[in-house]
């Protein structure tokens, strides 16, 4: 049976102890080589490269327990060149890169992958579009609901394929990173999508896979359909839920060296929680974020008045359905944790570890508009 792939976008936007070695940049071409280990997680990334370098991640994934995941490199690139012009939702790119019709669209058995372009450089640099469309040059792409005014000629763009449940949790990896359940009925492995549609907090995950009968699943649709192919977008966590045996997750991929864009979504209704991960394989303080000083996070007017929070779970820590252990928010010109005395500066904390996530939880709005967010590499 032929199926379309889930693909999780963001709605409309109208959306510890570490060692590090040298970075140094010999002529054009990047040197990256450091270590870290942060809440059970260790990462190196070493590489020589004239693009992007490559580095790897592991993650401990415990047992009876929720760990909050994500992805911090991005799958080699399929293609990488400069813009020539656009119109609307369509990029045409410069050159004659000779691409078949439908080369970057998913197609069930045949085109395994789902790709997003992405904006290397000029004003929209950091954003990222999932490609609906291509022809020998041009590419039809989902803006959900942006636009591409600002992107100008010879502008670089990439286009590259989503992780998938099957590229980063292969069949090859049972009983690694995750355990095959015998059952539908007594299910080992799941791994959880938050809800990036619903507005409001406090939202149950939206999917559940669990690999079963040598493929991945969705709980509630038929058991038949592999869902293998269905994607998981770079910068929002799930999480992996194990019921029984603990696991050990290894990412490898190419490091982002350019600037990175999040919708942070807002409702006019209440407050809106948003999961959030940071597409970096290093650990990244809350002055490194950008959060602050991007404009994406609200300042609180006071600390018996919070407007935005920023919500950190603890990996260490086994449980299911884990409540914060640290709640964060901006105030009077610095980062402030809840339940600390409000001068102090707690800006140079680490909360974004590579390969985890957090949830920022944005105040009620007044339009409804979604706040943008730019972190740039540290590295």
């Amino acid at each position: 049976m032929e199926i379309a792939p889930s693909i999780f976008n963001h709605p409309t936007i109208a959306r510890p102890i570490i060692n590090v070695s040298t970075t140094r940049l010999l002529s054009n071409t990047l040197v990256l080589g450091l270590t870290l280990t942060l809440c059970g997680a260790t990462a190196s990334v070493a590489a020589t490269a004239t693009t992007d370098p490559v580095g790897y991640n592991t993650i401990s994934l415990l047992a009876n327990s929720d760990t909050y995941v994500s992805v911090p490199f991005h799958r080699p690139a399929a293609f990488v060149g400069q813009v020539s012009s656009f119109s609307g939702n369509v990029i045409t790119v410069a050159g004659t890169p000779g691409w078949t019709a439908s080369q970057f669209v998913y197609a069930s058995g045949t085109q395994a992958n789902t790709y997003y372009a992405f904006i290397r450089s000029g004003t929209k640099e950091g954003n990222y579009y999932t490609v609906t469309a291509n022809a020998g040059n041009t590419l039809t792409i989902d803006l959900a609901g942006d636009t591409l005014t600002g992107l100008a000629a010879n502008d670089s763009i990439s286009i590259i394929p989503y992780w998938t449940l099957g590229t980063l949790f292969p069949a090859a990896d049972a009983g690694v990173s995750f355990t095959t359940s015998a059952s539908p009925f007594a299910v080992q492995t799941y791994v959880l999508i938050p809800n990036l549609q619903a507005s409001g907090i406090n939202l149950s995950t939206t999917s559940s896979y669990f690999f079963y009968n040598g493929a991945w699943r969705l709980f509630g649709q038929d058991l038949t359909v592999s869902r293998n192919d269905d994607t998981l977008i770079p910068d929002t966590y799930f999480i992996v839920r194990n019921n029984a045996s603990a696991g050990t997750l290894t990412q490898t991929g190419s490091v982002l060296t350019k600037k990175f864009v999040t919708p942070l979504q807002t409702y006019t209704g209440g407050k809106q929680d948003n999961p959030v991960a940071l597409l970096r394989p290093v650990p990244v303080t809350l002055d490194d974020s950008g959060l602050a000083a991007s404009g994406a996070f609200s300042a609180s007017s006071s600390p018996l008045n919070l407007s935005d929070i920023l919500l950190v779970f603890d990996n260490t820590v086994a449980a299911k359905n884990k409540s914060s252990s640290a709640t964060y928010y901006y105030y009077n010109g610095a980062w402030r944790k809840f339940g600390a005395d409000a001068s102090q500066n707690f800006g140079s904390t680490v909360v974004f570890g590579p390969g985890t996530g957090v949830q920022i939880r944005k105040a009620t709005s007044s339009t409804g508009s979604a706040s943008i967010w730019t972190n740039s590499a540290t590295y």
